[in-house]
């Protein structure tokens, strides 16, 4: 159990031990928020604290002396809680009740879900009290929320696959949760994961061989065999067999309500019949990158030439990012998304829901005298519809998703510029798509 510092550890020690017995009033729950928020160190030993007194209640039931400790007592009682465990083992004098059962019920169904129970799949219609152990598996756009005793709620997505209890295992799928402040850690487990949750709102999601966190407000402990991390607002994290990931907000644009572009943005324009050859060259072109109240999108005036047109981010980010993007249904479009450099001298992964090139989705990069495909995913990305989509870098592993899905998984090792600035951009050669919002984090060190 890690150490805080010994200017707060007597409070801290007094107010852990005051919550496990039920005794933390109003003004003590205040004052063991700002000692969490304020210590680091304090943080840590919480959970720590947390996790041991959970995993005792878990492995012997609720541990509940004859009589409540005096106040002299309660530090002794607090670093005693091993030695309870062992005192129970010998058959000393310490009582033990049942272990509680965790209350959880569906709130609402949306489309078609499951409760698995015993061996058998019974609709979840049918069934709206869970019970430890169940199942709940949700078909293809369902939505469903179960509901916890304390208030929590856990929103199932589609293709989702929920194990309930007083320990969550999530198997597949993706969940949002929304968890009021807990006494000790809630876990929801995964393949490669554990996410230990104190009071906080985020998207959990398991495929594609791993696990991934979105943190929305407060923060959780992410943990996987010899690694942990926190997670705090806005931040996301991974987990798989190449290790653990936090990746840190960079922006978060809804371009919706934007009239113009953020500072931190500029816009570039080459004309196509150069665009390949030495004698490129990019210039400014605000008139081509337009914002409107369905989001941002290209375009050109009367007249004026072909080319490709980006909108790229002024300052240096560095090589591993995530980037996401929400493209509205509408008139087929095409978009191309760049890392590592912007859109002239980094990797792009270029979207299109048009016939030719792409047409689906592709990884290549343009320098003069070459266009180099290095990837390439020839199904039909539909234009009637709304989209999310993803590109990861890490290392030399370039990642691209179509709504929640992997369509190219692969490594690109081509070398790039030396003096190109390492940024991103969004870009476009014809077929204007709508883009509502922009989503970019980058990897912690």
């Amino acid at each position: 159990m890690s150490t805080p510092c010994e200017e707060i550890r007597p409070e801290l020690e007094a107010l852990l031990g005051a919550m496990t017995e039920g005794r933390l009033d109003a003004d003590g729950k205040r004052r063991l928020a700002a000692i969490l928020r304020d210590h680091p160190d304090a943080r840590q030993f919480y959970l720590d604290y947390c996790q041991m007194h959970a995993l005792l209640q878990s492995a012997h039931g609720v541990l509940q002396g004859l009589a409540l400790p005096s106040p002299s007592r309660r530090r002794r009682l607090t670093w005693g809680a091993a030695a309870a465990a062992v005192l129970l083992l010998s058959g000393g004098v310490i009582l033990v009740r049942e272990k509680v059962r965790l209350d959880v019920d569906v709130a609402s169904v949306r489309g078609a879900a499951w409760v698995v129970r015993g061996g058998s799949r019974v609709p979840l219609s049918e069934s709206r009290e869970m019970r430890e152990g169940d199942r709940i598996v949700t078909g293809p756009e369902s939505r469903t929320q179960v509901r916890t005793r304390d208030g929590s709620h856990i929103t199932l997505l589609e293709k989702t696959d929920l194990q309930v209890g007083t320990r969550f295992e999530l198997k597949e799928g993706a969940i949002r949760c929304d968890i009021t402040p807990q006494p000790r850690p809630l876990v929801i487990a995964t393949p490669h994961a554990e996410a230990m949750i104190l009071g906080t709102s985020f998207d959990l999601s398991v495929g594609w061989n791993e696990t991934r966190l979105r943190m929305l407000s407060g923060r959780v402990r992410f943990a996987t065999e010899g690694q942990s991390v926190e997670v705090g607002p806005g931040e996301t994290a991974s987990a798989s067999a190449a290790g653990l990931v936090r990746w840190l907000p960079v922006c978060s644009l809804d371009f919706t309500k934007l009239k113009e572009l953020p500072p931190q943005m500029e816009t570039g324009f080459c004309p196509s019949d150069i665009h390949l050859t030495p004698q490129r060259k990019v210039v400014p072109a605000p008139e081509r990158v337009l914002l409107t109240d369905r989001g941002l999108t290209f375009g050109k005036p009367p007249g004026a030439e072909h080319g490709l047109i980006e909108a790229r981010w002024k300052e240096e980010i560095g090589d591993d990012l995530i980037l996401e993007a929400e493209v509205a249904a509408g008139e087929k479009w095409g978009l191309g998304i760049s890392v590592s450099g912007n859109s002239f001298e980094g990797y792009r992964v270029f979207y299109a829901a048009i016939a030719g090139y792409p047409n689906g989705v592709a990884i290549d990069t343009i320098q003069p005298g070459e266009h180099l495909v290095f990837a390439r995913d020839t199904r039909a990305i539909a234009f009637d519809k709304d989209h999310t989509l993803r590109v990861e870098r890490r290392g030399a592993r370039i990642r691209a998703w179509v709504d929640g899905q992997v369509w190219i998984d692969t490594e690109v090792t081509h070398p790039l510029p030396e003096d190109r600035k390492r940024t991103f951009a969004l870009c476009n050669f014809g077929a204007y798509p709508v883009v509502r919002s922009l989503r970019v984090w980058k990897a912690a060190p």
